[in-house]
């Protein structure tokens, strides 16, 4: 079904609450940028009973339109689907490791501390104290003893949300008792780069005149005055989270553009955010999956199935429309379906996860597939790389969640299957390889770990109130 994404619909020549059709055509990117400002009753109601104008009723005459308006409701349906699982709801948030012990957002939206030890939560750590943030989708991240991160929550389309900034020592807020506060979706991974959070962001509530979206930077060093630094205006939600490679970041709109942007503290772009863009990419379709960047190369997926490879460098002066630079290395893959998933490099090789269940092994060099498989349901987190170990063997393989129930075990060399870790519940974040074990952060708000040499469960842990479940 997901390959309806790539049709246009033509429609009546009439405007809907919230779409604004271009020549008259409604393509997916338009519908997902756009899905949360109508309801999908009211998107119904529009479409089955248009006014009654000779214009409209000569239009929507025969069986080719009948086609094209239910071909729109299941793709709407589709959408519908990829839009909810994006509301506020906790377990979308990947496990990390600091320290020896296991960081992550539980359901309440609040961030516990697991000891990898003891195999149980640490009481003396929760944030915040009271009510959580509603829901924690990125992984935290680590700046000297601090833990950053995002959690937002709405109320209908009112939606308010928090950047954290908590002190590992104490679990309390290191900006005062709350974290940095934002009327809007916070979606994705903050990115670092030296004592600068980078935030990317939906559109501010309570500014009627704002972006769509916004790159924010603020202040990690200890006793600044100031906790914002700058921000930029972007085009459209970004939910890719932010990626850092040196000095510049990358972040990606649902509106189909690719922010490249010099986050240094030089002095020359003060008072002026929109100068640090070094270049920028658009693409027809939606950005929503993790970037990759790594040594001036950017890899991405888009919601119109393709994944690409870029050179930095050549973007600076490259047209923004462009297509991919094969004399620069650059290419575009097309996995089939779209990409949610961050793509994971590793040596010479992408590793390419899809929304259909599919999973690509992609040349760095070239972007020619090595291999493709699939696993049931749906991948929207990134596989993590581990080395299976068998007898005297040691085979590098993907611990792939399904999105549906268990993580699926594939050979990095031929995409075979090589097991499953059994879950029992579905996984949509990236599992984390500690030691000798895969820890997999469930959908229903479990933390299950598993042994790397025989895919055997060893042990489960309520995140919300630290009862065992094994």
């Amino acid at each position: 079904i997901l390959a309806w994404s790539k049709t246009n619909f033509t429609m009546p020549p009439r405007t809907f609450q919230g779409i604004r059709p271009r020549s008259w055509k409604i393509d997916s990117q338009h519908l997902i940028a756009n899905f949360q400002r109508i309801s999908f009753a009211g998107l119904i109601r529009r479409l089955v009973t248009p006014p009654l104008t000779k214009k409209t009723i000569r239009t929507n005459r025969g069986m080719r339109k009948f086609a094209a308006l239910l071909g729109l409701l299941v793709f709407a349906l589709v959408a519908t689907g990829c839009i909810n699982d994006l509301k506020p709801e906790g377990g979308w948030s990947s496990p990390t490791e600091i320290d020896g012990n296991i960081y992550v957002g539980n359901k309440d939206g609040k961030v516990v501390r697991f000891d990898t030890d003891a195999n149980v939560l640490s009481g003396s750590f929760e944030y915040p104290a009271g009510d959580g943030l509603g829901s924690i989708y990125g992984t935290v991240k680590q700046v000297r003893n601090v833990v950053y991160g995002t959690g937002y929550d709405c109320t209908g389309d009112s939606c308010s949300g928090e950047v954290f900034a908590v002190s590992l020592d104490s679990g309390n807020s290191v900006w005062g008792q709350d974290g940095y506060e934002l009327n809007t979706k916070l979606v994705g991974d903050v990115g670092i780069s030296g004592s600068t959070i980078l935030v990317a962001t939906s559109a501010i509530n309570d500014e009627a005149d704002g972006a769509s979206g916004y790159l924010y930077a603020l202040d990690a060093t200890p006793g600044s005055s100031s906790i914002l630094k700058w921000r930029l205006p972007l085009d459209g939600d970004a939910w890719t989270g932010v990626a850092v490679d040196g000095t510049t970041a990358y972040v990606g709109t649902l509106a189909g553009t690719l922010y490249a942007v010099d986050v240094s503290d030089s002095d020359s772009f003060t008072g002026d955010p929109e100068s640090r863009i070094l270049w920028t990419w658009k693409d027809d379709h939606s950005l929503a999956s993790g970037i990759h960047a790594e040594g001036g190369l950017v890899y991405f997926g888009t919601l119109g199935n393709k994944v690409y490879k870029f050179d930095s460098d050549y973007r600076k002066t490259a047209d923004p429309t462009s297509s991919f630079n094969n004399s620069r290395g650059e290419w575009e893959y097309d996995a089939g379906a779209w990409i949610w998933a961050k793509p994971v490099v590793e040596g010479d090789t992408v590793y390419v996860a899809a929304v259909d269940g599919s999973v690509h092994s992609v040349d760095q060099a070239t972007g020619n597939e090595n291999w493709s498989t699939k696993i049931e349901g749906q991948i929207v987190a990134a596989p993590a790389l581990f080395d299976r170990q068998r007898g005297d063997i040691t085979e590098r393989a993907l611990a792939v969640p399904s999105g549906e129930k268990h993580v699926q075990v594939v050979s990095v060399i031929d995409g075979r299957e090589l097991g499953v870790f059994v879950t029992d519940e579905r996984v949509k974040t990236t599992p984390l390889v500690s030691g000798d074990h895969l820890y997999v952060h469930t959908l229903n708000g479990d933390l299950k770990w598993y042994s790397l040499a025989d895919t055997n469960q060893r042990g489960c842990v309520n995140l919300k109130d630290g009862a065992r479940c094994d």
